[in-house]
């Protein structure tokens, strides 16, 4: 009996805590290709997380790019205590920013980020019927551009979200919007990994 009602709650929580991701490219090809001799520059995350999720997020992307790219990914506040940048880099840049960075510096690629919390309407654990639909939704965007062409090489966007509908009766467990930002963010870093292509 304790058994049974184990494999219950188990498949509850399963259930509950399904999460449905959406996956959006863009029309740009999966892969970034590395080369040893390249570098890249690491803009500061744009999002509505805490500073302290925004650092250990902004540390695990330079961890990747870095370990791609052999050690030639740098973040926007190295690249300005080295005075090689002096203004603040805007998520989607003019074509006059990315003609900056091309005169000013040598840096080959910009790496924007974006997070939002969407929605956030339901508790880590509901337990009374629901009265209306709710829902917990974020998303995540990395967009690359390619600095000495002066144009957009890459994007992916992943939005994810946590329902549960009018009527729903029984326990069920959620992320929050901000657990789903940092999914969100990480699913595409583990996208990029798999689908780098490394060139010596």
């Amino acid at each position: 009996m304790k058994n049974f009602l184990l494999i219950l709650l188990t498949a509850a929580l399963m259930q509950s805590c399904f999460v449905n991701a959406k996956r959006d490219y863009n029309g740009y090809s999966k892969s970034l290709v590395f080369n040893k001799t390249e570098k890249w520059l690491i803009n500061n995350i744009y999002t509505d997380l805490n500073s302290n999720d925004r650092e250990a997020l902004g540390d695990e992307t330079l961890s990747v790019f870095k370990k791609l790219s052999n050690e030639n990914a740098y973040t926007l506040s190295k690249a300005k205590s080295e005075n090689l940048i002096n203004n603040k880099i805007p998520f989607s840049p003019e074509s006059e920013d990315i003609q900056q960075l091309k005169n000013a510096t040598d840096f080959n690629f910009l790496v924007n980020i974006y997070t939002k919390k969407v929605r956030d309407n339901l508790a880590p654990l509901e337990t009374t019927e629901q009265i209306e639909y709710a829902s917990n939704e974020a998303f995540a965007i990395i967009e690359i551009y390619d600095i000495k062409k002066e144009k957009r090489i890459y994007y992916q966007k992943v939005y994810s979200s946590q329902t549960r509908d009018k009527q729903t009766k029984g326990p069920s467990f959620h992320y929050s919007s901000e657990s789903l930002s940092k999914k969100n963010l990480r699913k595409i870093l583990k996208d990029i990994k798999k689908n780098a292509i490394i060139k010596s």
